[in-house]
């Protein structure tokens, strides 16, 4: 069946037929290489011609309170009527059940229906996920209240499309929900942003703060359910697993992409590991070669010698010295062609005399380590993205300095190795 055109739909001919059907997407563990649970979601189908109707364009033609409520429980009743005939193929498997969340402003806090909906169909409260969309709900007291009173009766609560549109992390801390769902927007591309990966990761690590599992929704393609996976989301649900489904069809093909991911991530994160170790082994050998090339230069000629050795590697970007209390002896040096030249008003070198007595890679140092290389962040010089090897070397009169390298982390290893100096 296709998805009906924008016409007119007679919604309360739809509710009094309870024309509608279920499907369901798989919510996957990779932790046990399993399904746990799947998320119920409506279609509407139109009477007269049979045709779907996407659960947008149905809600959006609920036009009176009553409507509203009468199609969010129409909705419900369907799912576990349904999900009854999935469970009996595959026992032990949740529900996640979306709730209209904009009720709560119309002063519907919980009648109680919801609950003898689940217990009607066989159900433990424990075995049920009400997804809220919290944006679309102004009352936050109302939706306090509506999760506080469905976590008495032991439902699970999810917190759905987190990182899209008007999410208020702030409600986060209030409700604690017991699963988080990053939005789509954040999955689409995740392989290929940057910054996308470092919102997630911040919402990985909030969740892992409140003891919140994290689904990664939206998936369409390995790369993202590779990455998704390695940055630590408990919970994978999107077309490259499974595409939503009626519950009489099994679960089998969805097995299948399971064991064939698994098997993908394993020689993913095999060579992922390899290929930082042989980066950072080369980039040791890098800087290596720069200390023993610095460790004759005065203080006042290494602005003279650090250009010269910024084209020892391709993927040398900015290069500075700091004294051992942590102040920068020399300018920063870097390759032209890396300066993000767009980005001048708040990206810029530091210069000569800067304290960098309270950066990491300084005090890291200062602390006992002889050699420190960090996780790739935004250069504050160059606006790139960059990894930073900071070292201890020893100067012709004794004096011990520190070595700042800034290599460019978006240039893999295909770049030759160290050129003589």
């Amino acid at each position: 069946m296709h998805p009906a055109p924008h016409t007119e739909i007679d919604l309360a001919e739809i509710i009094a037929r309870e024309s509608m059907v279920t499907h369901f997407q798989p919510l996957v563990t990779m932790r046990s290489q399993s399904i746990l649970g799947v998320e119920a979601l409506a279609r509407g189908v139109d009477p007269a011609s049979g045709r779907i109707i996407a659960p947008g364009q149905l809600f959006r033609s609920a036009t009176t309170d009553q409507h509203l409520i009468d199609l969010d429980r129409l909705c419900r009743k369907r799912a576990l009527r349904d999900f009854r005939v999935l469970r009996e193929r595959h026992p032990g498997l949740i529900l996640s059940l979306n709730f209209e969340a904009g009720l709560l402003d119309r002063g519907v806090v919980g009648s109680g229906v919801l609950l003898r909906q689940v217990r009607e169909a066989g159900l433990d409260p424990a075995e049920v996920i009400i997804e809220i969309v919290e944006s679309r709900v102004g009352d936050t007291r109302a939706l306090e209240a509506f999760v506080e009173k469905h976590r008495a009766h032991g439902f699970l609560v999810g917190l759905d499309d987190l990182g899209s549109g008007h999410s208020n992390l702030e409600r986060v801390a209030l409700i604690q929900p017991d699963v988080l769902k990053i939005d789509r927007s954040l999955i689409s591309g995740l392989d290929r942003h940057y910054h996308k990966q470092e919102v997630t990761r911040s919402l990985l690590n909030l969740a892992g703060k409140i003891g919140a599992l994290v689904v990664a929704e939206g998936v369409e393609r390995e790369e993202e359910a590779l990455l998704a996976l390695e940055l630590g989301v408990d919970i994978l649900q999107g077309h490259y697993l499974a595409h939503p489904a009626s519950a009489q069809e099994r679960l089998d093909p969805c097995h299948q992409r399971i064991r064939q991911l698994a098997a993908r991530y394993r020689g993913y994160t095999v060579r992922k590991i390899a290929a930082k170790k042989a980066q950072h082994r080369l980039y040791g050998e890098v800087v290596g070669v720069l200390t023993r090339n610095l460790g004759g230069c005065q203080r006042a000629e290494l602005d003279q010698r650090l250009p010269e050795l910024i084209a020892l590697h391709p993927a040398l970007e900015c290069l500075y010295v700091l004294d051992e209390h942590g102040t920068q002896v020399s300018e920063t040096i870097c390759e032209a062609k890396k300066l993000n030249r767009a980005r001048r008003g708040i990206f810029w070198p530091a210069a000569r005399g800067q304290d960098q007595s309270l950066k990491n890679y300084y005090l890291l140092l200062k602390a006992g380590l002889e050699k420190y290389t960090s996780e790739a962040y935004i250069s504050l010089a160059t606006g790139n993205l960059c990894i930073t090897i900071s070292t201890w070397f020893q100067g012709p009169a004794g004096d011990r300095f520190v070595l700042c390298a800034d290599f460019d982390a978006d240039i893999g290893l295909e770049a030759s190795g160290p050129r003589p100096a």
